[in-house]
């Protein structure tokens, strides 16, 4: 199974961290092991130098060398104290040209070949690799100094050096090392998982966008970073997701405008052709001119044909009502263009109650308004603001037969937005139908159509707001209209 982009950010961040501490504890671990052998070779120097001076003042005084060399009590002292120069001095001795030894730290190894070990000068000029491999080789590292006697080459003084302290010291410097760096890899990978959280946060809500138009739901404002790489992001997904709904719903209300208007239209016109035939027949047959029965068509003679025009004026009536839910359903999902800019809220919501106000005379209704003076200006279109406030407005008269009243406002709310109420004391709604009073053609009056409120939370969804309701039976209704405010 392939791993998440989180994971494999998250696996990226940790190995770049391991791998950089990996490569300066390597490099921290070369350099103590080149200190450790320059240290070594600056004891077996040291050593070297000491038994070289005695060494030189013995063969300059005459006589044979290699006695003088195993008899003076200065090298003798000088090579039994080897150990006193340091734990990884493991012998000194001087040489023969042959490499025979003619004094030792070990008087027993006297005249015996001793077999060189590597030498330290060599190692240190060589690179890393060849350096630790020396370290955790079994041989021994040696310091040689030549000794000559006049002008010809006598011998050398040879310092014999362990690497194990060396070894010891890399060992010991590799435990923390390691913890420091399994523990900073731990924190990276806490660090990668909270940042690719962070970071992938807007990749997640653009995939989560793009699912939604996938499913060909409209996307209003989706929550981004205020990021300058990510500005402009949530406008275009808006722009884009406006324009697919439009396409599609506008190929989806031309069909149903073809098929479903011009079968209408054509019943319309043959109930008027049945009408008018019926008309001729009634005059055909010479019916009296008695009782007038007025008809939709002007006014006919009742004879035996008068059932038949009740049942074309029924089927005529209900013509035009589906043509009227038909022009709803179009209302409804292609609403017009938004055109945005400043809106006065107090002079609008004087509008809708100017033109509600036969219908508020009529049925006894109080009208009050609360809007602050320092109100903000929306960011709406005026016209389908005030189609949504109407619409909001008449079912309130609707619900308060016996008279009442309505109040409507406006009041600051959180997030740059401004409310709108409307507010009245009529019957209310049933808790069981709050969920479902937006819904298209969903209605509890036998006259209604369905349409109102779903126009208003289509208007309301086009702004990017939201609506709220609250409702109590036979205490009343108020819509609260949450919509941005004008920067």
């Amino acid at each position: 199974m392939r791993a998440s982009l989180r994971a494999r950010q998250t696996a990226a961040v940790t190995s770049l961290i391991a791998l950089a501490m990996t490569v300066l504890s390597i490099q921290h671990l070369a350099n103590l092991a080149r200190v450790g052998l320059e240290d070594s070779r600056s004891i077996g120097e040291l050593l070297g130098r000491m038994v070289y001076q005695r060494a030189r003042d013995v063969i300059a005084a005459g006589g044979d060398p290699v006695v003088a060399l195993q008899t003076d009590q200065g090298i003798r002292s000088i090579l039994e104290s080897t150990a006193a120069y340091g734990r990884n001095v493991t012998y000194a001795a001087v040489v023969d040209n042959d490499g025979i030894a003619i004094a030792h730290s070990f008087p027993a190894l006297e005249g015996q070949r001793l077999e060189p070990g590597e030498d330290l000068s060599a190692v240190l000029d060589a690179g890393t690799m060849a350096q630790v491999r020396s370290i955790y080789a079994d041989r021994s590292l040696d310091v040689a100094l030549p000794l000559q006697l006049g002008e010809h080459p006598f011998g050398a003084i040879r310092v014999g050096l362990s690497p194990v302290l060396v070894r010891n010291d890399l060992a010991h410097a590799i435990l923390p090392m390691l913890w420091a760096t399994l523990l900073l890899s731990g924190a990276a990978l806490f660090v990668g998982l909270v940042l690719a959280r962070r970071i992938l946060r807007p990749i997640h809500i653009i995939n989560t966008g793009l699912s939604k138009l996938g499913r060909g739901e409209r996307i209003g404002n989706i929550d981004l970073p205020n990021d300058e790489e990510l500005e402009g992001v949530g406008e275009s997904f808006k722009a884009i997701s406006e324009k697919l709904a439009s396409r599609s719903l506008g190929r989806l209300m031309a069909g149903v405008t073809h098929e479903v208007r011009n079968p209408l239209n054509a019943m319309a016109i043959h109930l008027e052709l049945v009408r008018e035939k019926l008309l001729r027949q009634q005059r055909d047959a010479h019916a009296p001119v008695g009782a007038v029965l007025r008809v939709e068509g002007g006014d006919r003679p009742a004879t035996e044909f008068d059932g038949a025009c009740e049942h074309l004026d029924v089927i005529g009536a209900e013509i035009k009502r589906l043509d009227e839910v038909i022009t709803g359903f179009v209302r409804f999902i292609r609403p017009e263009e938004l055109q945005l800019q400043p809106v006065n809220v107090e002079a609008l919501i004087a509008e809708v109650l100017a033109l509600i106000e036969p219908n508020l005379t009529r049925r006894g209704i109080l009208s009050r308004t609360a809007v602050p003076t320092k109100l903000p200006r929306l960011e709406a279109d005026p016209a389908l603001l005030r189609q949504a406030l109407l619409n909001l407005a008449l079912n309130a008269c609707q619900a308060m037969p016996k008279g009442g009243t309505l109040k409507m406002g406006a009041t600051l709310a959180k997030d740059r937005r401004v409310a709108l109420t409307v507010e009245d004391t009529g019957t209310g709604i049933p808790a069981a139908d709050l969920e479902r009073i937006f819904d298209l053609y969903f209605t509890t009056k036998p006259e209604g159509t369905g349409i109102g409120l779903s126009i208003v939370y289509r208007i309301v969804q086009l702004h990017g707001g939201e609506i709220e309701v609250e409702s109590t039976q036979d205490r009343g209704t108020t819509f609260r209209l949450l919509l941005p405010r004008n920067e």
